[in-house]
């Protein structure tokens, strides 16, 4: 298993491909649907996922120790397919210690960290939380950089982090390309850099080296195992075929413009709106196992579900994506 010396080695030669992490799908009396836990995690290897986590979208309806359990399914179903990347990050930084070890001792490939808000208020306690957490597991650590947070991180922070022998990448969420473009050129190779958004993923793939979507629904909620239009283009983009790979990414506009539209209250600067619940509804009519969010979050109106079903027909790609239904 990978440790902290060996990290950054590791994540420029091995964090590569399509990362994503679904939501921990609940049953109709809001306990664990394990059955359905593997079926989301066999479907993200299916449309070619490189790696699968869990722990972000759901940390919030779920105990510390259902998350550890998680952390276990996924791991048993991924069975060695597919790398295994764990949000480990909680409000009690000793919590967050616990899940770090614990997916440690799953074998996980590498943790996740975002700040805990209320706390981190300044950029030397963003720095601090990530170096005690460091401190305390031996293994590689991605850094989660998020208005979510409550504060994000300068480069010069970064690059700070950068200096922590076990944190080898940053998925780098700010709605702003430029950012990670700057990010990039200031931190040099030293770590894996990601943009997590699929609109931006052909130009920053070859224009400005990026490796490596971290954690982004779209991989699973906008290709199937038939038609994997997100692999496709990047193969084509691979071999030398930007035209083709041009064509199918905006081939893609219809749909990512349905995916970006429930993203669209999360993206507000002054009140975010997370889209669970319709991300979960569209996981449900793609064959995976949603089911309904945790309270106290609100469920998704029958009406706004039959709106959002025809916004995402209208688009065309449901027959594309499974042509057999």
């Amino acid at each position: 298993m990978v440790g902290r010396i060996e990290a950054k080695e590791w994540a420029k030669e091995h964090l590569k491909g399509l990362f994503a992490s679904p939501p921990a799908p609940f049953n109709d009396d809001f306990l664990l649907d394990e059955m359905g836990l593997a079926v989301n995690t066999e479907r993200v290897i299916d449309v070619g996922g490189a790696g699968i986590g869990f722990g972000f979208l759901d940390a919030w309806g779920l105990t510390i120790e259902e998350r550890k359990h998680v952390m276990e399914l996924v791991a048993q179903s991924a069975q060695g397919r597919a790398m295994t990347l764990f949000y480990t990050s909680d409000h009690s930084v000793a919590e967050t210690v616990a899940l770090s070890q614990h997916a440690k001792g799953l074998e996980a490939d590498a943790i996740i960290l975002w700040v805990p808000y209320e706390w981190a208020t300044s950029q030397n306690a963003m720095y601090d939380f990530v170096e005690h957490v460091s401190g305390k597991v031996d293994m590689p650590i991605i850094v989660f950089n998020t208005p979510h947070s409550g504060m994000t991180m300068t480069h010069e922070t970064m690059m700070r982090l950068t200096k922590i022998p076990n944190v080898c990448g940053f998925k780098n969420a700010l709605k702003d390309p430029q950012h990670t473009i700057e990010a990039m050129e200031t931190l040099g190779s030293e770590v894996v850099v990601s943009y997590p958004f699929e609109n931006h993923l052909l130009e920053m793939t070859m224009q400005h080296g990026q490796q490596v979507l971290l954690g982004s629904t779209s991989v699973y909620l906008m290709q199937s195992p038939a038609r994997r239009p997100i692999v496709e283009y990047l193969q084509l983009a691979e071999l030398g075929d930007l035209a083709g790979a041009n064509q199918i990414r905006e081939e893609l506009a219809s749909l990512r413009q349905v995916w970006s539209a429930i993203y669209e209250g999360l993206w507000h600067d002054q009140k975010a709106v997370h889209p669970m619940g319709l991300i979960k509804y569209w996981m449900d009519l793609l064959g995976m196992v949603g089911g309904p969010v945790a309270p106290p979050m609100e469920q998704v109106s029958d009406e706004t579900k039959k709106a959002f079903r025809q916004d995402l027909d209208a688009t065309g790609w449901t027959s594309l994506l499974f042509p057999e239904r």
